[in-house]
Parts: C-alpha cells; sequence; structure tokens
C-alpha cells in the first residue's frame, strides 16, 4: 500500500533571493564540476552550497563538507531565505520543456511517500547503484535532516485521473514559477482542498511506484530510516524521517522523455586494449562496420552520429563505439545471439535490454571489465549529451564511448515488476527534476497527517 502524503513544503523566498533561476539547479548528480562553480558564483543562496559543498584541506569527522553545509542550511533558515507552507499541501507541478523539435508539457506531484523496503512491492526500483555515492549522500544526509531534492517516481494510472483531480484544486497562480538556467518553464500550484487530498490519497493508496531517477537518494533515505531508528526506537511511524519527499508523475503520460546515458570508459583498466584484438572479439556477436568521423564542431559531429543511430530498424540492437584515436565502428547483435546466450544468463526482461547486451557482451566478453570495474566511477561515466560526448573524446578525457539508444519506458516496467534491476544508468528521464524548487526539512516531534484524519 502506497502512502503518498500531502507536506509543509519549504521553499526559496524571492523577497529574499530573487530570481529563482539563481538558486535552483538540476540534481547533484548531472553537475560537472565546471558547472558546480559557476552555479556557486551565480548566487551566494545557490543550491550548490547545500547539495555539493566542496571539501577542504584539513577535514576531520567533526569539521567536514558535510557539517558546512548543515551549518549553512541553519544559517539560511535564521536569515529568512526560505518560506515553509502553513499547512500541509499536495504541489501540482507542470514543466514545460522542448525536445527533438516539439514542445511537451509534464505533469507531477510533490509529496512525501512512506519509505518501504524494496521486497514489500509497493515501491520498485530498476537499476543498480553506485556504493560510493551513497555513502556520499548519506553523510549529507545524517548531516543537513532534509530533502534537497525530490526522487522521479512514476505511478499507473491509464485514465490519468489523479493528476486531472490534483489540478482541480490548483489556484490560478502558482505559489512558484520560473524559467530554469536551461531553458524550461517551471510551475508549482499549492493544493490544499481536504477533499482533493482526500481523493488523490485514496487513489494512489493501492497502487505501485516505481522509480523513475533518484536511486541513490532512495536507498540513502533508508539507511537514514535506520540510523534514525536505531537512536530513536520509540519514534513514531509517522515521524517525517520514515517518509522520502517525491515528485510523481503518471507512468501512462504521453509527454514523458526518456533519453539515453551514453557509456564513457577510461583509465587503467583500459590501458591493454587496442583495436584489432578487441574487434576481433566483438566479432563473435557482432556485424561491425567502421565508418569515419567527420572533422568539424562538435555539435556537427554529434547529430552524425545522432544519424547513425538513428538508421536501426527498430527491435534491431545496435551501439555505435567511437574511440582507439578519431574512429568508430556500427556494432548490430548477430541474430540469435540474444537467444542463444543472454535468454540462458538472465531473465527475459533483462535479456531484451540493450543495455544488458552492453554490459555482458562488449564490456564484459569484448573489454573484460568485470562487477568491480563497472562500479567504479573512475573507468566508468555517463552522459545523455551526445555533444559532450565529442567533447570528452576530442579532449582525450575519455578513451572509448559507446553510443546507444533509449530504453523505453515498458521495458523500464517489466523489469520493475519483475522484481528485477538494470544495469546503472540505464535511463535518462528528461528533464530531470530541479532541486531546490520545493525542500523538506525532517524536523523532531513532527508527524505527517494523513488526509481525511486531520480530526
Amino acid at each position: 500500500m502506497a502512502q503518498v502524503v500531502p507536506f509543509r513544503g519549504m521553499y526559496f523566498d524571492t523577497a529574499k533571493v530573487g530570481d529563482l533561476s539563481r538558486v535552483v539547479t538540476p540534481p547533484y548528480d548531472v553537475i560537472r564540476p565546471d558547472e558546480r562553480e559557476a552555479f556557486a558564483a551565480m548566487h551566494p543562496h545557490n543550491m550548490v552550497h547545500l547539495i555539493l559543498p566542496p571539501a577542504r584541506p584539513g577535514d576531520s569527522p567533526l569539521e567536514n563538507r558535510y557539517t558546512r553545509a548543515a551549518a549553512l542550511f541553519r544559517q539560511w533558515q535564521q536569515q529568512g531565505v526560505f518560506k515553509r507552507d502553513d499547512q500541509p499541501a499536495y504541489y501540482y507541478w507542470e514543466t514545460r520543456f522542448d525536445h527533438d523539435g516539439r514542445s511537451y508539457t509534464r505533469r507531477g506531484l510533490g509529496a512525501l511517500v512512506h519509505l518501504e523496503p524494496f521486497h514489500k512491492g509497493v515501491i520498485l526500483p530498476h537499476e543498480q547503484t553506485f556504493s560510493k555515492i551513497k555513502a556520499d549522500r548519506l553523510e549529507l544526509f545524517k548531516s543537513c535532516q532534509a530533502h534537497f531534492s525530490p526522487i522521479y517516481a512514476l505511478f499507473p494510472d491509464p485514465e490519468n485521473g489523479i493528476l486531472e483531480e490534483l489540478a482541480k484544486g490548483a489556484p490560478a497562480e502558482p505559489l512558484l514559477s520560473l524559467t530554469d538556467v536551461e531553458g524550461r518553464d517551471q510551475h508549482v500550484y499549492r493544493v490544499t482542498d481536504p477533499e482533493i487530498q482526500a481523493a488523490v490519497y485514496q487513489a494512489l493508496k493501492p497502487l505501485q511506484l516505481f522509480i523513475a531517477d533518484g536511486h541513490h537518494r532512495y536507498e540513502t533515505a533508508l539507511a537514514f530510516q535506520k540510523w534514525m531508528k536505531e537512536r530513536y526506537p520509540l519514534t513514531s511511524p509517522r515521524a517525517p524521517f520514515n517518509y522520502m519527499f517525491m515528485y510523481l508523475a503518471n507512468l501512462y503520460d504521453p509527454e514523458l522523455v526518456i533519453l539515453m546515458a551514453h557509456r564513457l570508459l577510461r583509465g587503467p583498466r583500459l590501458k591493454n586494449l587496442e583495436a584489432g584484438s578487441t574487434l576481433a572479439r566483438l566479432e563473435r556477436h557482432f556485424d561491425i562496420t567502421p565508418f569515419n568521423l567527420p572533422a568539424g564542431e562538435p555539435a556537427a559531429v554529434a547529430r552524425y552520429l545522432q544519424d547513425q543511430l538513428a538508421a536501426t530498424t527498430p527491435g534491431d540492437t545496435v551501439f555505435i563505439m567511437v574511440g582507439f584515436g578519431h574512429r568508430a565502428w556500427r556494432l548490430q547483435l548477430k541474430e540469435g545471439v540474444r537467444q542463444k546466450i543472454l535468454a540462458r544468463e538472465m531473465h527475459p526482461a533483462l535479456a531484451a535490454l540493450d543495455v544488458a547486451v552492453l554490459n555482458y557482451l562488449v564490456f564484459g566478453k569484448g573489454l573484460g571489465l568485470d562487477a568491480k570495474a563497472l562500479d567504479d566511477q573512475d573507468t566508468c561515466k555517463y552522459s545523455s549529451k551526445l555533444e559532450e560526448v565529442v567533447k570528452l573524446l576530442a579532449a582525450k578525457e575519455v578513451d572509448l564511448a559507446f553510443i546507444l539508444n533509449p530504453t523505453g519506458i515498458e521495458q523500464v516496467r517489466q523489469v520493475a515488476m519483475s522484481s528485477l534491476v538494470m544495469p546503472r544508468k540505464s535511463t535518462y528521464f528528461y528533464p530531470k527534476v530541479m532541486t531546490g524548487l520545493l525542500l523538506n526539512p525532517i524536523l523532531p516531534g513532527e508527524e505527517m497527517v494523513l488526509p481525511g484524519e486531520a480530526d
């Protein structure tokens, strides 16, 4: 049973910070170091000061990047940088954006969701996570004790009745409105009508929730919950640390967009690779076609690579491999390989995934990379932006890149429903949900109120 409850949202006071676009950011995991510095310089109250605090020489267990973030968060609250609503609300959230020549409006719901272990089948993951990231986020969570960034999750509602019901309670003017740093329009409306809250709560109650983005944050929230329960074993089940801030969208919304996180490999684990022997190993399972990359600006090269991938016949598994100098190959999975090899090694829902083919047959059989290597962020990195991939290759910051087609939304559902997990970064739900538009402090003594039970 999903427990999705209204909460007293915290948000920046525009009278204190001015333009919201200068303080709200993408999530921590897509901010590059140079972007982090640009955000930090943009505004003294930009969210990167909290979500990506820098380390300093001489940091210790008592004074470090996490404790400094916590002190800064307390200072901002004392200075009135944030407002907090007086009564619990659901937050109806619209994100308007352009992609691939088309305009979209994605609709969602901001709320707190009761934490459930994955084995209960209430909240389902679909991706593996990195150990190092979870350890980092847990330390920040322990120090700051607040939800700075929502998890992006999906609920199945073919008739779209839940968000339509929520929209009925949205006032004419949004609570928060901005055009973010990437040019997307964000509008958040506070919904406090008790009858609408009760209807939405009851409609979501029997549904499973699928994590789209934020697996590391969800697992970190579970670890934080365990840590808190060990310290305060008599705390109420409705204590705020038993909940996590989520942005919930409809799994059947035609406005959902999934991109692919392309793979970028580098480092000493690749030092003995050379093109000839690598291609010989890959030829066992793939039809390989070399092609020449054009000269020119990164944007033009990126468009050319995208065109090469777009030529794929629907249903075919095709990758573009770039590396070993300015060289490129088209790798197409040979007929029957999926059935003869992958189907014997893994569940059919996983064997159907391009990313599973890549991990097992290319990274494992072709490049000799084991699970430890793929859990190493210094070896395997990701980017959804082809132009960025081209720039990193040109700068020799990565050795090899693999360009993939996106995972389908139905594939995500099948994997989650089968209690399986995909390889890391198998999906990139676009756009990311912005960090800092709404926050949720985890305060001792507070308890969640379920709609319909206020009295």
